[in-house]
């Protein structure tokens, strides 16, 4: 198949961009091509008679003085079409070609393409010879038909994004008034305070989140009137984070302690 696809390149000047037959009574194209950014086409990988390029889209006029050229290949007449697509994506993706599967926002697929399925496409892409743009390739398939199209998109391949960690229900954050309610249900003695009821103090809590070892804290200023003469007397800043399971003190010194809820 290598022997095929390079004579294909070679083939370029002659074949490019037209339906041509090129020695064949079929009309196919060597290579897909976009400015100095080229890859084998689906004809120069099939036998004869495999499909039949049937229709080219091709940008307008205002596509290409934009700069967004995008060329679709349409082919029919072919027995399986994702038997087909996945031997073209295995073509795009060795180290001749040097296509990447990509998803829509560009970061580069890790598991295997899933081309066992009736209607489909994959997204490929390698670095362009355009600074800062992508040779993108897509391949799509349906029960009876298949298409490439290449483009030349603004960016870059972009690592796999960071897989989504299912939220533990103790790991979702409180609302305030929850955690007023657990932080007032507290025996002061079991977190530096005098006296057995938290009814006795005052809790100030502050707007928004604060990080103490990698949890979201809320804030809370506990101060105790004064009988003498009713003033609030400030007794300590704690630290209570959003799904109740930390908290900690700020000492005298300014040291964030952690307090043992169990």
């Amino acid at each position: 198949m290598k022997n095929r696809i390079g004579a294909a390149l070679l083939a370029a000047a002659m074949c490019l961009g037209v339906l041509a037959g090129c020695g064949s009574k079929n009309k196919s194209v060597a290579v897909y091509q976009l400015g100095e950014d080229q890859v084998v086409s689906l004809d120069s990988i099939i036998d004869e008679g495999e499909a039949l390029l049937t229709s080219i889209d091709e940008p307008t006029d205002a596509a290409l003085e934009a700069g967004l050229a995008e060329y679709t290949y349409h082919y029919k007449e072919i027995e399986d079409p994702a038997l087909l697509a996945a031997a073209y994506i295995d073509v795009l993706r060795d180290a001749e070609q040097g296509f990447t599967v990509i998803d829509s926002g560009y970061h580069r697929v890790e598991e295997e393409p899933n081309v066992e399925t009736l209607l489909g496409e994959i997204f490929l892409a390698k670095a362009s010879t355009t600074e800062g743009k992508l040779f993108k390739v897509i391949v799509a398939w349906s029960e009876y038909s298949m298409a490439v199209q290449i483009s030349q998109p603004d960016g870059k391949i972009l690592a796999p994004p960071e897989p989504e960690v299912e939220e533990k229900e103790e790991d979702r954050p409180t609302a305030l008034s929850e955690q007023m309610d657990f932080f007032n249900s507290l025996e002061p003695r079991d977190i530096g305070l005098e006296g057995d009821n938290m009814g006795d103090y005052t809790v100030y809590p502050k707007q928004g989140w604060v990080l103490v070892d990698s949890f979201s804290c809320r804030e809370l200023d506990v101060y105790l009137e004064d009988v003498r003469d009713g003033s609030n007397v400030y007794m300590g800043t704690y630290y209570l984070s959003s799904n109740l399971q930390h908290l900690y003190r700020k000492s005298e010194t300014g040291e964030i302690v952690s307090i043992d809820l169990k």
